[in-house]
């Protein structure tokens, strides 16, 4: 599955403000079940979730689509938005994303908020390390939905990383 969080700071306890999941077969490329949800940035902070001002400048950079995106009714806590997602998750034998910046920031909330993780540890995978493998550019792929709204965000990482496992294996073959 893939994983895709839109935050409101950029470390470990960035402030979660959407959260966009996917099941995915990585040879087709065709798409299972999906989650969205948008977080309410209070109950976020309210829960140790960082805010910085780079990245509230950022967002404000961002296309009126991606920030509407964000301010889409409803919000929900983000005890309920990580409940969710676990659930969802559960199923998942590995949970691509950036790991160095989605799935950490997903165990650290995880972990504060003392929701126990439905999958293993050892689910994550690095998107970026496979782009690496296989040597491919993923500024080359044409885009489909909002820019950094996280659902469309999963799409099209999906997109991608299809081609990248299909370019690894062809190598091996």
């Amino acid at each position: 599955m893939m994983l895709d969080f839109e935050t409101l700071g950029n470390g470990k306890y960035a402030a979660i403000a959407q959260i966009g999941a996917c099941y995915f077969d990585r040879i087709t490329g065709e798409i299972g079940k999906t989650f969205r949800t948008n977080v309410d940035a209070g109950s976020s902070t309210d829960c140790g979730g960082e805010i910085d001002a780079p990245t509230v400048y950022w967002w404000m950079e961002q296309s009126d689509e991606a920030r509407k995106s964000l301010l889409e009714e409803p919000r929900v806590s983000l005890q309920n938005a990580l409940s969710e997602l676990n659930n969802f998750l559960e199923s998942g034998t590995t949970i691509w994303s950036h790991a160095t910046f989605d799935f950490v920031i997903l165990t650290e909330s995880l972990k504060r908020l003392k929701i126990d993780p439905k999958f293993s540890y050892r689910a994550a995978r690095d998107i970026r390390t496979l782009m690496d493998l296989a040597k491919l550019d993923s500024k080359k792929f044409d885009r489909d939905g909002v820019h950094h709204d996280a659902l469309a965000d999963c799409l099209h990482q999906v997109k991608y990383c299809v081609e990248a496992f299909r370019i690894i294996e062809k190598r091996r073959g």
